[in-house]
């Protein structure tokens, strides 16, 4: 009996421990956040280039076809108006000095013959139609030496100088921005050697993604700022956009001129810019009532007692912790750890 006793009291004792061992655990309150609608600054990102602005600059062209002898400048250098830039080689400037010494030989032969037929006229000794042969004669021969000595002028060569080069020089002041000729290059006439560009004009030459590209058209006016000078906006005029897309980057470059005189960017400087486009309204939660899974973004919203996915699209971080998107309204009730509502 007794034996009875204490097998029933030790089965009463472990079905006790059982019923304790299957009490859940009260759940957790979940944190959450209530949904607010800000102002927000809505901008285009973009990476870009400063370049140089040859709007008012000189494609360098060698007026006869020939070989780089020398290079007087290199890229960046300030040049005045008719600095040496370069030294061209060609057989068509020899031949225009030989022909010019020619033709003064012919023109001096020509006038001395001219000035004892007209001596003679005078006298009696030759015709009048002997006369006028030898003033036609020299007008021909006076004409061809200054076709000579023009043609000599476009070459700026000497009449004299008795050598096959010569040299190019600046039609205008400005800086050096590009150089394509190397000694030894041979250049035609319609191939520049080099670009000279006005020094205090360049070029912000954005990398705009396809999907923002229709923001932009030629003739927009626009604002930016860089990673550089985060204090400065600046302002500029959109004054080409490329035809062509770049199948990598899937962006599209955007060519945008500064407005105003003072330009704090250097040649060839990289830049992260952000082009303003104005204030939008639009939520603003923390970056944690965030997740992404599968492709996309979502926030988990509160639905009477459960919560809920919804998704959402990033438009732009606020702050480190602060998030602007679309997707939600004013009001909604969101986990503040949108990770912790994940089913395991």
């Amino acid at each position: 009996m007794k034996r009875t006793i204490l097998v029933m009291l030790c089965l009463s004792l472990l079905a006790g421990c059982s019923k304790e061992e299957k009490k859940e655990p009260p759940k957790k309150e979940v944190q959450t956040y209530k949904v607010t609608i800000q102002k927000v600054q809505s901008f285009v990102e973009a990476t870009g280039t400063v370049q140089p602005d040859l709007e008012g600059g000189a494609k360098i062209l060698t007026p006869v076809a020939g070989s780089v002898q020398k290079i007087f400048v290199k890229v960046g250098d300030r040049v005045n108006k008719g600095a040496a830039l370069a030294a061209i080689r060609s057989p068509e400037v020899s031949d225009a000095q030989a022909g010019y010494l020619s033709a003064m030989a012919q023109f001096k032969q020509a006038e001395r013959s001219y000035n004892l037929n007209k001596k003679l006229y005078d006298i009696g000794a030759v015709t009048q139609n002997d006369m006028l042969t030898s003033e036609s004669t020299l007008q021909l021969a006076k004409a061809t030496v200054e076709g000579y000595k023009k043609k000599l002028a476009i070459y700026n060569s000497s009449p004299t100088g008795g050598m096959d080069t010569l040299i190019i020089k600046a039609p205008i002041a400005g800086n050096v921005v590009d150089i394509q000729a190397h000694i030894g290059d041979r250049f035609d006439t319609g191939t520049p050697l080099m670009a000279i560009a006005n020094s205090g004009k360049s070029l912000i030459v954005a990398n705009i993604f396809d999907t923002d590209i229709g923001k932009f058209n030629k003739g927009k006016e626009v604002t930016f700022t860089s990673d550089i000078f985060t204090k400065q906006i600046f302002k500029g005029i959109v004054t080409y956009v490329s035809d062509v897309e770049d199948a990598d980057s899937k962006t599209v470059k955007t060519y945008i001129r500064p407005l105003g005189s003072t330009m704090p960017f250097k040649q060839n400087m990289f830049l992260k810019i952000r082009i303003l486009e104005g204030e939008k309204s639009l939520p603003v939660v923390p970056k944690s009532t965030i997740i992404y899974k599968d492709g996309k973004f979502y926030a988990k919203v509160k639905k009477h007692d459960s919560f809920e996915s919804k998704e959402v699209k990033p438009v732009r971080d606020v702050s480190d912790l602060l998030m602007a998107v679309d997707g939600l309204s004013e009001g909604d009730i969101i986990a503040s750890a949108a990770i912790d509502q994940e089913q395991p």
